[in-house]
């Protein structure tokens, strides 16, 4: 499931690596229901992903719609936290999108995740996000789904860490 506050280009993702064509627009709450898509992320394997509304801060408490959009994120296997690079403070953003999660429901926190920090076209060529975004997991991505850098190599990666999820799950369960 995509999570990140409205226009960090979830929809924009999605329709760069499936076939789905969600709406997409310059303007906050364009995706109002969460939006599917079959990913292939090699020869043979493929996972569905979820463009999800955007949350905002106060999600939890029924803001901006905030409990419909949430509840659809129960239903994911994993997240993938999408942090626009223009961004003044990564760590209060990925923090404030977690704390709606843990507010709305604690068990949302023991998903796996992943970090994407989009929109990267728009940074020079040399700019670095610094040492937030370092710290902030360890499966952390740069993309842009403009100009699909970094996105091939990041849906391998989440395409892999998905199917040994699946195996944990089966010998578990």
């Amino acid at each position: 499931g995509l999570v990140g506050f409205p226009n960090a280009g979830k929809s924009t993702l999605l329709s760069r690596i499936s076939a789905a064509h969600p709406r997409i627009a310059d303007y906050p709450f364009t995706t109002l229901e969460p939006q599917l898509g079959i990913v292939r992320w090699n020869e043979l394997d493929t996972f569905v992903m979820a463009d999800l509304p955007g949350l905002i801060e106060g999600a939890h408490e029924g803001k901006g719609l905030g409990t419909r959009f949430l509840r659809h994120i129960e239903r994911t296997r994993s997240l993938l936290f999408m942090l626009e690079c223009t961004s003044d403070d990564l760590t209060r953003d990925f923090e404030t999108l977690r704390s709606e999660l843990g507010e709305y429901n604690e068990e949302l926190l023991k998903k796996p995740f992943a970090v994407a920090l989009t929109k990267c076209d728009l940074l020079p060529p040399d700019d670095e996000p610094g040492a937030a975004f370092e710290t902030l997991c360890s499966a952390r991505f740069r993309i842009s789904a403009v100009s699909g850098s970094g996105v091939q190599s990041m849906v391998t990666s989440l395409g892999s860490a998905l199917t040994q999820l699946r195996r944990a799950e089966q010998t578990d369960g």
